[in-house]
């Protein structure tokens, strides 16, 4: 009996011993690809785009001149230009319309004439999601007020229901009026002498339209943010995508747009990943999916 008490016990031991130094792997999943190639009302850019320019004059920022008005749609034209011919380096093809909003002689959008206010300053200190939703709220009204000076003649019954109350409902008149099926919205303020960044919204839903709000007139800058609405993410370290192997994509593409901004944009280049999320490309090969994908990491024992 004694015997049979001590076999169980050292059995018991045993196995207990087994579970206690079993090494336990923890392995850190792949993250998706992000989910933003062919989405909302910017899906591919290809064919014929058009990019409506508003011009916001904003308390905290200079008052727009007509010189720099003139060079801030000169930088728009520059950047078009660039991306029509990196379009061409993957047999694609893709014509920009920029158009200025106007509303008469008035060539800006005073943020006081709609009782709303861009604060960067304050907006940086809150919390994301809070900052954004204040800037999604000042976005609808200047696109309201815009709305008024569209001189916007609906072409059909369905469209003469529709009324102008946020950049949802402007892209879809400009897209009416203008019979495009791709209009990026940007509304510029006068930044240039801040060092303030700029900004792609909602292009991860299928809800509302992509707009951006772009703080100077680099033409490489926007660029950038004109491909944000088009699909293309961030490819410099960031916390929307911290999977991506940010150093590898340095080192292979050192010159692309979506990573960098700060050189003369002849000397950028649009790479395969981009194309790829912006719709010149069908598929990405498996070394550009790694640089996505590359954390799967044994994390410890």
């Amino acid at each position: 009996m004694k015997k049979g008490v001590l076999i169980l016990f050292a059995s018991l031991l045993l196995f207990g011993s087994c579970q206690l130094f079993r090494p336990t792997v923890i392995y850190q999943e792949y993250d998706k690809i992000p989910d933003t190639k062919n989405r909302n009302t910017c899906k591919f850019m290809t064919d014929s785009v058009l990019v409506y320019a508003i011009f916001v004059d904003v308390d905290s920022y200079h008052p727009w001149t007509e010189f720099d008005i003139r060079s801030t749609m000169d930088s728009l034209k520059k950047a078009t230009n660039w991306l029509q011919s990196q379009a061409g380096n993957y047999s694609h093809s893709v014509q920009f319309e920029p158009v200025q909003y106007k509303d008469g002689g008035r060539l800006t959008i005073y943020e006081r004439s709609v009782k709303v206010n861009l604060s960067h300053e304050q907006a940086f200190i809150r919390e994301r999601r809070s900052r954004f939703k204040k800037w999604i709220s000042w976005s609808d009204a200047i696109a309201k007020k815009a709305g008024k000076g569209l001189k916007y003649i609906p072409s059909s019954k369905v469209s003469q229901r529709l009324k102008i109350v946020n950049v949802q409902t402007l892209n879809q008149a400009l897209r009416d009026k203008y019979k495009r099926e791709n209009v990026a919205i940007l509304f510029f303020v006068n930044g240039y002498y801040e060092d303030h960044p700029s900004y792609s919204f909602h292009t991860e839903s299928d809800r509302f339209a992509e707009y951006s709000i772009i703080t100077n007139k680099n033409p490489a800058v926007i660029s950038h943010e004109i491909l944000h609405l088009f699909g293309a993410v961030d490819l410099y370290p960031n916390k929307a995508y911290p999977n991506f192997n940010f150093k590898e994509l340095a080192e292979k593409f050192p010159d692309e747009v979506m990573r960098i901004q700060h050189k003369e944009i002849s000397r950028l280049s649009v790479s395969p990943i981009t194309a790829y999320f912006i719709g010149w490309q069908d598929s990405l090969d498996k070394p550009n999916t790694r640089l996505l994908l590359h954390k799967y990491d044994l994390k410890g024992y």
